[in-house]
């Protein structure tokens, strides 16, 4: 949106129209890549090197607690038993407690544990190779392809045209809504943890020194974000938002799904070191108290 040197405010369709393009953007990437899930994590090359996320799935079994029959729950488990066997011992005495509560509720015991693991072992994820990012970028970009090739409304841009800061204010309606999203969000959860976990170990044993983000790094993040706003997709939306044209309309024409693996597939093209200081800054914030995206991609 340009900025308006008279200091008043856009009309409300275009403020409704741009937190929309923003809600697709973020939703795109955090929600619909999780659709379809197509079952346990690809076997990597033969050549590939030994800590990889098919190593995990090779991992020794470890009984999964009742309810957690998933692959990617059972690779979760397995990982986290080798990876940290004190962290998994915590995770079981925290999931006897609530053995009786339904999958979901058991699933933000799981997630609020995985969060404090991964703070607690932000050192060594910060020192891993950039490889296990392009692993994850791929992982989500083949999620949401598979999303949108199946038809899921998931991907429909009308389920986002109405959507306003106001519509994030009432969360049991939100949650409502998203109630057919819980599976495979908790599956593509389980499957992001137990990599990020494969890169800690792997960083143990091959740490990789970065220093901080430079000019040139945020340059070419800028780039693909650039790149993002002139998708197809998303330039007449712009356009339409900032000339007061049917805004709306456009959102719902929208596949969110293949508007987010286009936009994962752009980060992906980024320079590797500059993914990898990328990635490590947003670890370092995450220890400090949370990412800020935001503040990453400025000069």
């Amino acid at each position: 949106m340009t900025f308006d040197a008279r200091g008043g405010k856009p009309p409300a369709s275009r403020n409704n129209a741009l937190f929309a393009v923003a809600v697709v953007a973020v939703v795109g990437g955090a929600f619909m890549l999780t659709l379809n899930y197509s079952g346990a994590p690809k076997a990597g090359p033969a050549d590939a090197p030994p800590h990889t996320i098919s190593a995990a799935a090779q991992a020794p079994a470890v009984q999964a607690p009742s309810g957690w029959t998933s692959m990617p729950a059972k690779t979760y488990f397995a990982t986290l038993s080798r990876v940290d066997p004190d962290a998994s011992s915590s995770l079981t005495r925290r999931l006897a407690k609530v053995s009786g509560k339904p999958l979901a509720e058991q699933s933000e015991v799981v997630f609020e544990h995985a969060a404090g693991l991964l703070k607690d072992h932000a050192a060594d994820l910060a020192r891993a190779d950039v490889r296990h990012l392009d692993d994850i970028l791929v992982m989500t970009r083949d999620r949401l392809r598979s999303a949108s090739q199946s038809g899921s409304s998931w991907c429909q841009g009308a389920r986002f045209a109405d959507l306003d800061q106001a519509s994030f204010a009432d969360r049991a309606a939100l949650n409502r809504e998203l109630k057919m999203l819980e599976e495979p969000l908790r599956d593509y959860g389980l499957e992001l943890v137990t990599h990020l976990l494969v890169a800690i170990e792997d960083a143990r044993s091959h740490p990789v020194s970065r220093g901080a983000l430079t000019q040139t790094d945020k340059a070419a993040m800028q780039g693909v974000m650039m790149s993002m706003l002139s998708d197809p997709q998303v330039m007449p939306l712009l356009m339409a938002a900032q000339t007061g044209g049917d805004a709306h309309k456009l959102v719902t024409s929208l596949n969110v799904c293949d508007l987010g693996a286009t936009a994962v597939t752009a980060i992906k093209t980024l320079p590797q070191d500059t993914k990898g200081r990328a990635f490590a800054d947003l670890v370092r914030q995450m220890e400090l108290g949370g990412g800020d995206f935001v503040r990453l991609s400025q000069f």
